[in-house]
């Protein structure tokens, strides 16, 4: 762990490489977020001596959600297509256990998520004009029920 006054090297990320057995691996040249989140309940109640007594507990769940994004692409559209396909079916295929890894300019590791149980819960293609020379892109969320964090080997 860090002290208060010094911070770890900060990531700077290249590529994210998302590998899955039922899918390969597809690079990504953007991640757009990793989301996780617990909700609050209130609850209040009067305890034995008739005080109004106001708490914080946790709520409702929503599972992490990573979002990535890449130029569309033939091959990585295919696949990317081909497995949100098998979740809007119920295929039980669908989910498996996979890795997101964030490399630097190197190619090197720096974070591994391992993805426990995840989907592609979406698919986005950007909109396009005819003669328009703007990039193409595909966003994919991607749903797990669980995310482990691998830190980076200390040298």
């Amino acid at each position: 762990m860090t002290s208060a006054t010094t911070q770890a090297q900060v990531i700077s990320a290249a590529r994210f490489y998302l590998s899955f057995s039922n899918l390969g691996t597809i690079a990504f040249s953007e991640l757009q977020g990793i989301t996780s989140k617990v909700g609050s309940q209130e609850y209040i109640y009067n305890d034995d001596k008739g005080n109004t007594v106001h708490t914080k507990q946790f709520g409702k769940t929503e599972p992490p959600t990573i979002t990535l994004k890449r130029g569309l692409d033939a091959s990585g559209n295919a696949k990317l297509m081909a497995w949100h396909a098998l979740a809007r079916n119920g295929d039980p295929t669908a989910r498996g256990d996979g890795t997101l890894t964030i490399m630097d300019a190197q190619g090197k590791g720096q974070i591994v998520y391992t993805l426990h149980h995840a989907w592609c819960s979406e698919l986005v293609v950007s909109g396009m004009k005819a003669g328009d020379s703007a990039v193409a892109t595909i966003e994919c969320k991607v749903t797990c029920e669980s995310i482990v964090v691998t830190p980076p080997a200390t040298s």
